[in-house]
Order: C-alpha cells, then sequence, then structure tokens
C-alpha cells in the first residue's frame, strides 16, 4: 500500500493500522493530524507516533477500549524524544479535548467532550516536576555583592569622608 504524505511532518504509515494498514476516516485524521502539527511547532522536535488508527481487530488484540477513538481515526499515543509525559500532556491541554498520560507516552485525542487520566506509575508521577533536562554536574556561580570602604581627605574643610561603594564579585558555592 503507498502512503501519502499527511502534513508537511507527517505521513499516512504513522498512522495506518499495523494489522491491515487501514487509515480509517482520513478527514478526522487530517484534524487530528492539524493538531499534532501545533503540537510539534511547540518543541520544534518530531513527535513520534506510536499508534495511530486502529481496526476494531487490532485494537481488541491490544487491549484498547471497546469504544475507542483510535478506531474512529480520532486519537493517537505519542511522545517526543527528551521530553517528560507530563510536559507534553501540558502543552496538549489546549490542543486537545482528550488526554491520558502513560510512562512512555501520552494518548491525545478530538473526541467532542472533555477527559484526562493519568495512567503513570507512582514513581513516574513524581517525576513530573523534575527538568527534562540532565541537571549540570558544575557547581553554580552565584554573585554576592562585598562591601568596600574607601577614605577620601578634604584639604579645603579639613574634614575627612567615608564612602561605602558595593562591587560585584563572582563566588562559587
Amino acid at each position: 500500500m503507498k502512503y501519502k504524505r499527511l502534513s508537511p511532518n507527517f505521513n499516512e504509515s504513522e498512522f495506518a493500522c499495523p494489522c491491515c494498514g487501514e487509515l480509517g476516516d482520513k478527514k478526522q485524521l487530517r484534524m487530528l493530524v492539524n493538531k499534532l502539527e501545533i503540537l510539534r511547532a511547540k518543541f520544534n522536535k518530531p513527535i513520534i507516533v506510536i499508534s495511530g488508527y486502529r481496526c476494531p481487530k487490532y485494537n481488541e488484540k491490544v487491549g484498547g477500549a471497546k469504544k475507542s477513538q483510535h478506531m474512529n481515526s480520532m486519537a493517537a499515543d505519542i511522545k517526543i524524544k527528551g521530553i517528560s509525559t507530563h510536559r507534553i500532556a501540558k502543552a496538549a491541554g489546549g490542543l486537545f479535548k482528550a488526554i491520558g498520560i502513560y510512562d512512555t507516552f501520552v494518548h491525545v485525542d478530538i473526541r467532542s467532550w472533555k477527559a484526562f487520566w493519568d495512567h503513570r506509575t507512582k514513581e513516574n508521577k513524581n517525576d513530573s516536576n523534575k527538568k527534562d533536562a540532565k541537571p549540570s554536574t558544575e557547581k553554580p556561580v552565584r554573585k554576592k555583592r562585598k562591601k568596600t570602604t574607601t577614605s577620601k581627605s578634604n584639604s579645603k574643610a579639613g574634614s575627612s569622608k567615608s564612602k561605602t561603594k558595593e562591587v560585584d564579585a563572582n563566588v562559587e558555592g
């Protein structure tokens, strides 16, 4: 079967059912892909489609929901390399009506009603507050203000003035 490009960054083959190669409802699929393009632009990174359209036979085989939106070409299970599922789901929030978070992927779909679920393991739920990038092993350099005092002699008035001056200094800590 020859697959066509659906958008600048997605091809029909990414959404085809692994069982039969079908795509289901192409109008719904285009609407889903348009939203995925917007999500991709937010991260400026490729989206990996883990699961797109599923025929009823394949949906049953993988243990999908009886009324899965995958069978209507309205859902995709996705991931983005280097981005946490929590962060993907958060960014998808304004685009998709339904979002499901799992340990290794995010389910997004364009159904007409709102739905949300979180099926991550406890340890992965705790990771949602962590940053996606690896933390630096270098000690941070912070700026500290040092106060220095200088004295000036005024020969006309015969007095001495003290002046406090703040100086920036890099301090490792």
